[in-house]
């Protein structure tokens, strides 16, 4: 037996396998030491093992073997919570920070409050799928609770998971997450701008006098969704990403939705915004700082709303919407093919980009340039 690092806890190495085996000591009434089988994790056999003497504390009513059944009882026990500290020791090391940030956010507020304190013996496909169903259920406010992505998301976090408590042992059963399914939706969104709408509408975007420096960049925030940015991409642009040499400017892996880096080529407009707004910066390598919360804009709604008056577009128009106008103009109205439509708006596939019906990166400036030429920009 060799000593952990935590008093009371030992471990084995088997000969076999070269797995360690961790057991904890304690005393019981009678006062001789008496050990118990914690499993092959160290951090989940520290929560057993703090388990353990929480909720078996001595009491002189108990007769020995009652005591022992309590902490069998006790061990055969692992709660959701505590098998995802592990998890998180382990398969967090095999993603980026931002990677971790994200899959964290994602269980701390979604699956942890569902699943936290159940056990995991008692977690079957049911649960899951229940779980997920309700998540495509609207809110008060009449909208969907989470996006049918993040619901993807969810379910794959689920399914790691579990598969990893597989692989360590934990889980003597199959995965119960792995037949759950998603409900299927059509994310195909109808352009219904007229060509004469879109031509005033970018023109307004384009022509607007600014002497402000926020509604400046608000502006330019605007120009990227209309050369097919996700907000997400404009919004979190850097001045490191951007390349005045090579005249082009990337979208890294880590901010891509499709968790690719994409290149994308600046028409001349675009190039000239951005340096007119560098003369400007200030100490900040994000592009997009509000200056009252000294993070990127979460919103620039009253500005792009009097634009939308301006141009009498509905209201509803959003600034997603941009994308559709894109792809829809470029493929319906233009011809041009699926491969430069799905450069231009970074999808991770052509079947993605099939809705409107990384090979080169000049491919954006083609379609953007032809699009314009359609608008008379």
């Amino acid at each position: 037996m060799i000593k952990t690092s935590h008093q009371g806890i030992f471990y084995v190495v088997s000969k076999k396998t070269n797995k360690k085996t961790y057991y904890g000591r304690y005393t019981d009434l009678q006062g001789k030491q008496q050990k118990v089988n914690l499993g092959e994790s160290l951090t989940i056999a520290v929560q057993k093992f703090k388990q353990i003497k929480s909720n078996n504390e001595i009491d002189s009513k108990f007769k020995s073997n009652v005591y022992g059944n309590k902490l069998a009882n006790a061990l055969s026990k692992t709660l959701f919570k505590t098998a995802f500290l592990e998890f998180e020791r382990v398969e967090f090391k095999k993603w980026s920070k931002q990677e971790q940030q994200t899959k964290k956010s994602r269980f701390t507020k979604w699956i942890l409050p569902k699943f936290g304190s159940m056990e995991i013996d008692k977690i079957n496909y049911s649960d899951i799928q229940e779980f997920i169903n309700d998540l495509d259920n609207k809110n008060s406010i009449g909208s969907i609770k989470c996006a049918r992505k993040t619901q993807e998301n969810i379910k794959s976090s689920i399914q790691s998971f579990f598969t990893f408590l597989k692989k360590e042992g934990i889980l003597k059963r199959d995965n119960p997450a792995q037949h759950v399914t998603i409900k299927p939706y059509d994310n195909h969104v109808p352009m219904t701008l007229t060509v004469e709408q879109i031509t005033l509408f970018y023109k307004n975007i384009f022509d607007i006098d600014i002497t402000d420096l926020e509604n400046r960049k608000k502006r330019l925030l605007l120009i990227l969704m209309i050369h097919g940015r996700r907000w997400g991409e404009a919004v979190n642009l850097c001045w490191s990403e951007i390349n005045f040499v090579a005249n082009n400017y990337i979208i890294p892996a880590h901010k891509s939705k499709d968790k690719k880096t994409h290149s994308h080529q600046m028409t001349n407009f675009l190039r000239s915004e951005f340096l007119e707004l560098q003369v400007l910066r200030g100490e900040d390598d994000f592009i997009f700082i509000n200056p009252k919360t000294k993070t990127p804009y979460s919103t620039i709604s009253k500005f792009f709303k009097s634009i939308k008056i301006a141009s009498n577009v509905p209201l509803s128009f959003r600034c997603q919407d941009f994308r559709h106008v894109v792809g829809t103009v470029a493929r319906n109205s233009l011809g041009l093919p699926l491969e430069d439509i799905r450069d231009v708006l970074g999808h991770g596939s052509v079947k993605t980009t099939e809705i409107y019906s990384d090979k080169d990166s000049h491919n954006s400036k083609i379609v953007i340039h032809k699009l314009f030429e359609l608008f008379d920009l």
